[in-house]
């Protein structure tokens, strides 16, 4: 990698003229056409409604009056993939596109007085956020794909309203920027939409070669920082992919305009972090929703694709999933980079990362695969949960103990208020509560993880809790020969001792009959059996239906 931006000027200046997407020139339209997904695209584009978003600042204002989030985002968001939809079809099918709606809707995105959410607003005219550095990504690759098909008048104008709120504000102030230290997806998002747009619209080599210096620093930061040393994302595997997708797209973007001196890609902890996903996975698109994330997720296909290709880490492909999204720049390489589809089921097998605290058994039980996923870790990890302990438990197609993942995003949920919320405290999560207290937040609370035997974990909890006289809390999971998963437990306490309340979360019914407790599915019922106490019911309704 260039150590200097003098070098990085040689690099970027050598390669002139490269293509920033070498397939664009190397893959033909009719060829792209002329595969299934390539017409389901075209198909997905030619059906975009015509009606233009609303995106009004009384919508805005809405975050500021009541914390709400989605009265805003949904017309912002709706509006760009309106915008994308027409632009492939325009570049797709010349003679189909409508290029007259596509600059009403260029023209509505450049009339909004920022591109920044609410929820990111900041006190400083140049801020910039996930969303106005991915808005400036999209209308660069808008121009790559139509500049000449557009008025010039509007081509300009593009050009001047990105410079004037994202390249500009970030080359005076990139080291100010709180995602400037790399240490979640914020980093992989902003830094590599802001690569991208300078490697496109930029036309002075020395404020190019500058800016790119930046985002290879940032860069840097985001590998070393948002990645535990043995590949995890602690933000969970939806955001392992929202951080690498900017990440991906500009390092192959960089790749191509310096002919292949500036590889990150090849960066050697490139594989670990390729195979976190495998890692969490317990079946098809069905992950441990770990900290903000979700249970059902798929890949970006041209992620899973190109990060396969780079890293040997083929595991990735069988995940992939949906083609279609509000970004252009997703769409477009998922059409260019992805070859589809991958017709084998993923490989599910055991896993253990040390750093992050994460370990996952598989068995047989009752005929079907049985999977387990626990965790470790602590309590001040980026978009964190108290959970400290908690697992995962998929039998045959049915989760039957949960982790709910995220709740509703809002003012208050991203605030001090936070840890008011079941779904981010730990009583929305499989861990105990000891003499009626739940985890502590905040680094210093975490747990200690190590294998026993080759389907044998122990989890040391006692340094997630606070409450005193706390000796020890411990839980060992081990799946026994004949399909039982059985968690010992363990506690000590100074003096008479605390009262302790084990928790088992799940989307299921449930019936209690004293020491046992059975969860329904339509595939078969897990039973609960415990050496000692009683099982009772808590619906969580209210809290469900606040958090959606």
């Amino acid at each position: 990698m260039p150590d200097d931006i003098a070098m990085l000027h040689r690099c970027l200046e050598d390669s002139q003229p490269a293509a920033p997407i070498p397939e664009l020139e190397s893959r033909p339209r009719e060829e792209l056409l002329e595969r299934e997904h390539g017409r389901g695209i075209l198909e997905w584009a030619l059906s975009a409604d015509r009606d233009i978003p609303e995106t009004a600042q009384a919508l805005y204002d809405r975050y500021k009056e009541a914390g709400e989030r989605y009265p805003y985002e949904q017309p912002y968001f709706g509006k760009r993939e309106r915008l994308n939809r027409f632009a492939l079809a325009a570049w797709l099918q010349p003679d189909q596109g409508d290029i007259k709606h596509l600059c009403a809707l260029l023209e509505s995105v450049l009339d909004e007085p920022t591109w920044v959410l609410p929820a990111h607003e900041r006190p400083v005219p140049w801020h910039i956020d996930l969303f106005s550095a991915e808005t400036a990504c999209e209308l660069a690759h808008v121009l790559l794909l139509l500049e000449e098909r557009l008025p010039a008048g509007l081509a300009q104008r593009i050009r001047e309203q990105v410079r004037v709120r994202v390249m500009d504000p970030y080359l005076e102030h990139a080291h100010e920027y709180w995602w400037d230290s790399g240490r979640n997806n914020w980093t992989g998002v902003c830094a590599g939409s802001l690569g991208q747009t300078f490697l496109l619209l930029e036309p002075d080599p020395d404020r190019q070669a500058e800016a790119v210096s930046l985002v290879l620093g940032q860069m840097d930061r985001f590998l070393d920082k948002a990645f535990e040393e043995d590949g995890a994302c602690l933000e969970g595997v939806a955001y392992w992919g929202y951080g690498l997708l900017h990440f991906v797209t500009f390092a192959e973007m960089l790749r191509a305009k310096t002919g292949g001196a500036v590889d990150l890609l090849a960066h050697p902890k490139l594989e670990a972090i390729a195979q976190y996903p495998a890692t969490v996975a317990m079946d098809t698109h069905v992950f441990a929703a770990f900290a903000d994330s979700r249970e059902h997720y798929s890949l970006t296909p041209f992620l899973a694709a190109r990060l396969a290709e780079r890293t040997g880490v083929t595991s990735l492909l069988p995940q992939a999933g949906d083609m279609f999204e509000w970004r252009l720049t997703t769409v477009l390489r998922n059409l260019l980079w992805w070859d589809g589809p991958i017709e084998e089921k993923p490989f599910i097998e055991d896993a253990f990362l040390p750093t992050a605290g994460i370990v996952k058994f598989v068995a047989q039980t009752g005929g079907k695969r049985a999977v387990l996923a626990a965790k470790a870790g602590h309590n001040g990890e980026p978009h964190n949960n108290n959970d400290v302990g908690s697992f995962v438990l998929r039998i045959g197609g049915v989760t039957y103990l949960c982790d709910p993942g995220a709740g509703l995003y809002s003012r208050e949920y991203f605030s001090a208020q936070r840890y008011e919320n079941i779904f981010a405290n730990s009583y929305g999560h499989s861990v105990p509560r000891i003499g009626g207290a739940l985890q502590s937040t905040g680094a210093g609370y975490r747990g200690e993880l190590s294998l026993l035997a080759p389907k044998s974990a122990r989890i040391d909890l006692t340094q997630a809790y606070e409450a005193k006289g706390i000796e020890e809390a411990v839980r060992v999971f081990s799946f026994r020969d004949v399909g039982m998963l059985v968690m010992d437990t363990h506690y000590a306490f100074e003096g008479a001792g605390l009262e302790v309340e084990e928790a088992f979360i799940t989307w299921l019914d449930a019936d209690t009959d004293g020491s046992v407790v059975r969860i329904r599915s339509d595939e078969g019922i897990l039973e609960i059996r415990a050496e000692s106490g009683t099982f009772s019911v808590e619906r969580l309704e209210e809290a469900c239906k606040a958090n959606r």
